[in-house]
């Protein structure tokens, strides 16, 4: 049968014999909304605690708006938000972009959507900025309990309220995206993203884990605990108010609005439902991190591979197709994440057991299922002595990587999972 692939802004079409498809995996198609706009306002109409109007109202307002690399609705969150500040003192929106980059003409894209609705709703007294965590005059708050030091955009500091647009999904050492991430590493200096990500490296900051799941056992995750710890320092006493959504393939599944806790556990308990799978490991598998901006980069690419590499058995294979239009990495991550990784597999995991450094904990995940594995073939418009430095394969047809290991194994199972970057894959 043809299996339908996503990749960049197509799909790619590989047939395998029934026989040989062992299964077929990404996330659970559940009712979309069809109207954006109107699931939008009904939740922010029937908020976990008070409505947003009563939350700005005479209030100075910092709006945290996630950057280009989320599937959220911009627009039509965006539009929802904005009306509804008209009675604030002042707002104060930011894109934040974490230690993503800041120039991107996706973000301006949002800058401009800001704008518009701002204009739109008649917002008086707005400013608005693209977070840059390597930024100047930042504010230390302290530390956490982990010593992590939070150290803030200056202009995300002392309001009365925070309005947070944020998307989820399963993330593979944040346990999940959601709003605590829009603050760290959203809205902080590169030395609190570092200190915050280097519990990475902690088994325990895996996918699945997140001290607001609703179930007390899968608690237990340092790096986002840090996260919850850090968005309290920098809040302080103000309210907290969230728009959050999952989505699902360019549409809208779930959203909900209010207070952070409620707002994120029901999230993650949507995400549990519809992304969330127990495999029993194959010797062949097929990964996509679902198309673009999912796989605009091999950083960004790579999480597909780390949140489904429990379906792939020790000494497998795995075909890899992911688009990389955008290269290997943000400028800012090449030497800590695609650098290291050409080095010697060994070399990497054992280097990273001094100082950590923003971006090696990619390296050395990589490098561990690499070592895990016996090749990662990959379909990408990356060059080819790109992938083969990072100890990847490139192919230039997937189909024959298929048929050959077919022909090497007639009864061999190949199983697929599309829009990786989504799922959650656990061991049977």
């Amino acid at each position: 049968m043809k299996v339908s692939l996503s990749y960049g802004d197509e799909h790619v079409e590989i047939e395998i014999p029934e026989r040989n498809l062992a299964g077929i995996i990404k996330p659970k198609q559940i009712n979309a909304k069809s109207n954006i706009a109107g699931e939008l306002d009904r939740v922010l109409n029937n908020p976990h605690g008070p409505m947003i109007e009563e939350v700005a109202r005479g209030k100075s307002v910092c709006v945290l708006v996630e950057d280009h690399t989320r599937d959220e609705p911009h627009k039509e969150m965006i539009d929802a938000v904005v009306p509804r500040l008209r009675d604030a003192n002042s707002v104060q929106f930011i894109i934040a972009t974490g230690s993503h980059v800041v120039d991107h003409p996706k973000n301006h894209e949002i800058v401009a959507m800001i704008r518009e609705a701002a204009k739109m709703a008649r917002l008086d007294n707005w400013r608005l900025l693209i977070h840059d965590c390597y930024g100047e005059n930042f504010i230390d708050l302290g530390k956490t309990s982990r010593d992590t030091p939070v150290v803030v955009n200056p202009a995300a500091v002392g309001h009365d309220a925070y309005v947070v647009l944020a998307d989820m999904k399963a993330h593979y050492f944040a346990g999940y995206s959601n709003a605590l991430k829009d603050f760290l590493p959203g809205i902080c200096a590169f030395q609190s993203i570092e200190a915050n990500h280097s519990m990475a490296l902690d088994p325990n900051s895996t996918f699945g884990k997140h001290p607001f799941h609703p179930s007390p056992e899968r608690r237990d995750n340092p790096l986002a605990d840090d996260m919850r710890e850090a968005t309290e320092i920098i809040t302080k006493d103000a309210k907290v108010f969230t728009l959050s959504t999952v989505t699902s393939g360019g549409r809208l599944v779930w959203a909900d609005a209010g207070r952070l806790e409620p707002v994120i556990a029901g999230g993650i308990e949507v995400l549990d439902e519809i992304a969330s799978f127990i495999i029993t490991p194959v010797s062949r598998i097929i990964v996509t991190p679902g198309g673009y901006p999912q796989d605009k980069s091999l950083y960004h690419a790579q999480r597909s591979l780390e949140l489904t590499k429990n379906a792939v058995s020790d000494g497998g294979e795995i075909l890899f197709l992911a688009e990389c239009r955008d290269g290997v990495a943000p400028e800012s991550a090449i030497e800590n994440f695609y650098n290291r990784l050409t080095a010697p597999l060994d070399t990497v995991i054992e280097s990273i057991s001094g100082q950590y450094h923003l971006y090696e904990h990619k390296a050395f995940k990589f490098a561990e299922l690499l070592k895990r594995v016996s090749a990662v073939k990959m379909y990408t418009k990356l060059d080819r002595k790109t992938v083969e430095d990072a100890h990847l394969i490139k192919v230039d047809d997937p189909q024959a990587v298929v048929d050959q290991w077919i022909a090497e194994d007639p009864d061999v199972k190949i199983l697929v999972l599309d829009k990786g970057n989504k799922l959650a894959v656990y061991r049977d």
